[in-house]
């Protein structure tokens, strides 16, 4: 996915009606996309029954569009959940000393055609340095970050970071409503064919049984094919 400017969609008839803007409390979110596997901050947008991704700042036209149709069972559903996350906040020089050996983080990670994405990692070391100061009295951290990856070009590798690399994972679990929205929707799509396949089976099971039932009767009686003759 290639950064463009953001431009505003067309008009189209889908419910932008702001229970999200409501409370100024929901975080801002983001997705990991399924295209390649990096998180981009996003917002989203509900069209009929689907939910609609939009990537900050990237043009409408990278827009994914997910249905409630979309997941055949709930370990689907549960991972497309896990996709969304709070917004992870860019690491500042001043917060090294939080990141230790199994710190979860999400950096940027090294790619030769220049692109800037976003994988998640582990810290699997911390080699300490001395922190300066910048012109304007700023401190500077000069650690270096020994970053394992679970995602990314460099999955199950390990490579260097520094703390502008680096963001911080955050534990707020609470998620917009409109994405509980759709979740919740999904999940009944779900149930509600499970349940419709079972009551087929069912009826069918119970057409099976009268037909083997007959069958059998019949056949244990052989007067009746002597009879008829």
């Amino acid at each position: 996915m290639s950064h463009h400017e953001s431009v505003s969609p067309t008009m189209i008839i889908a419910d932008f009606s702001d229970d999200d803007v409501a409370n100024d409390n929901w975080p801002e979110i983001e997705f990991r996309s399924p295209e390649d596997e990096a998180w981009y901050a996003v917002d989203v947008w509900e069209l009929c029954d689907s939910l609609v991704v939009t990537f900050n700042g990237f043009s409408f036209e990278y827009d994914e569009v997910y249905s409630p149709e979309d997941f055949k069972n709930s370990d689907e559903l549960k991972e497309f959940e896990e996709r969304f996350r709070a917004c992870s906040v860019q690491m500042q020089d001043t917060e090294c000393a939080t990141l230790s050996q199994g710190t979860k983080v999400c950096a940027t990670c090294p790619s030769v055609a220049g692109e800037v994405k976003f994988y998640d990692a582990i810290v699997v070391n911390v080699v300490r340095g001395k922190h300066g100061v910048d012109e304007e009295g700023n401190e500077v951290c000069g650690c270096d970050y020994k970053l394992y990856w679970n995602q990314g070009p460099f999955v199950n590798h390990v490579t260097s970071a520094k703390v502008g690399d680096i963001c911080l994972v955050q534990e707020d679990k609470r998620m917009k409503p409109k994405v509980v929205a759709f979740l919740s929707e999904a999940t009944r799509h779900l149930l509600g064919e499970a349940h419709q396949v079972k009551t087929e089976e069912t009826e069918w099971q119970k057409i099976l049984r009268k037909v083997t039932s007959a069958i059998r009767n019949h056949n244990l009686d052989p007067s009746v094919l002597e009879n008829q003759g």
